[in-house]
């Protein structure tokens, strides 16, 4: 290695450091810890955190965010998702990485105890912070791949608190993949909007679709979207579409597709392969109809659109040959800022794309030298990661 590029591998090494202890520090917003009980299998308690956005109005839902690393913690400190828990009087919970006693991993399975805690926990935050309506509030889960997973069997575990689902390139080992979900029809009346990345090569396109397809033809209200030629990673990318279209199912007092219109796709496949040696696709071209069941040849319906404004947003965010762009917003101030812990995080993904071997995670932002920086989820993904 030339000496220039071992100085460049320090600082990388030295900014991803910074990045971790600047993510650390938290402000002091309340948590509390759920011991696991006994035949359940996890391997220690679990921490969950709240932030309740207007603590003198009732909390309408609870908008839980499983954390899979960077991207997860970015979104809930990130202050358009703090504004919109405002707008809607939601609260924000963020529940930490509850291993299970076999492997790294949580058990996405709810019934084997990541359920039970979660709502233990919401109990627990009803009389810690004396919202006593947390006991009962619907909840709104967003999933990052085994995560995503998690939010979908959610669905079925409590069909009667769960209001929406936000599944973001889902996928999970086998036997707890997307292809394994199996929801009763009162689980199903509630929306869900699976997102999955153009270049995955771990959860791909192939099972998020598949689990869409399944449910949707059922009469779900549910949407999928492609984000083009993205990896395994860059949740923040999808910040828009997934505020716009939680902002038209939260508007509505029963989701029905008979309100609304459908959206079909035309994929296109490419070279790239899933875990499961599924090929991946893109979006080749989109458009809006008024029936659930106006597909021309070679398209894909891609489900409901609550809303004239989301449909135009969902238009956009799967036409794009690439992700756009977008700077990592820090709670505590700037990008820009020389000092803040976004300068820090920036500065770590932007080395961290300099020593990846193709694709190179370019894809997050869509330029091979990054004009701007996008959320890195974690380290470069591989076919042996499952985040």
């Amino acid at each position: 290695m030339r000496p220039y590029r071992c100085v460049l591998h320090v600082l990388a090494c030295t900014a991803l450091g910074l990045t971790m202890a600047c993510l650390a520090q938290t402000p002091d917003e309340p948590r509390t810890l759920v011991t696991p009980l006994s035949g359940e299998d996890i391997l220690q308690p679990c921490e969950y955190r709240i932030f309740v956005a207007k603590p003198s109005r009732p909390v309408r839902a609870a908008w839980v965010i499983f954390d899979r690393g960077r991207d997860s913690l970015n979104w809930y400190h990130d202050s358009r998702v703090r504004g919109f828990a405002r707008e809607f009087n939601l609260a924000l919970v963020l529940t930490m990485h509850c291993r299970s006693k076999e492997r790294e991993d949580m058990n996405v399975e709810p019934s084997r105890g990541i359920g039970r805690a979660l709502f233990t926990a919401l109990d627990q935050f009803a009389e810690q912070e004396q919202h006593s309506e947390l006991r009962k509030a619907p909840i709104i889960l967003l999933g990052f791949s085994g995560a995503g997973s998690l939010a979908g069997r959610m669905a079925g575990y409590r069909p009667d608190r769960y209001l929406a689902g936000i599944a973001y390139a889902p996928g999970q080992y086998e036997p707890l993949g997307m292809d394994t979900i199996a929801l009763p029809p009162e689980a199903m009346r509630a929306p869900q909007l699976i997102i999955a990345n153009g270049a995955d090569k771990v959860n791909g396109t192939d099972r998020p679709y598949g689990y869409f397809k399944k449910y949707f033809l059922q009469g779900a209200p549910w949407t999928f979207a492609v984000q083009n030629r993205t990896p395994h990673c860059c949740l923040q990318n999808a910040e828009t579409l997934i505020l716009e279209w939680l902002r038209a199912v939260l508007h509505r007092s029963m989701p029905e597709r008979s309100a609304g219109s459908f959206a079909y796709i035309t994929p296109e496949f490419s070279d790239v392969r899933d875990e499961w040696k599924q090929a991946v696709f893109n979006v080749k071209s989109a458009r809006i109809a008024s029936s659930a069941a106006d597909a021309k040849k070679d398209e894909l319906c891609a489900g409901w659109l609550p809303s004239g404004k989301f449909a135009k947003v969902w238009l956009d965010f799967v036409r794009r040959p690439a992700p756009a762009a977008v700077w990592i917003r820090s709670y505590r101030g700037a990008v820009r800022r020389s000092a803040s812990c976004a300068s820090t995080t920036a500065m770590a993904a932007t080395l961290t794309i300099s020593f990846t071997s193709a694709p190179r995670c370019s894809t997050c932002t869509g330029f091979e030298s990054p004009l701007r920086i996008g959320p890195m989820a974690s380290a470069p993904p591989n076919l042996e990661s499952n985040l």
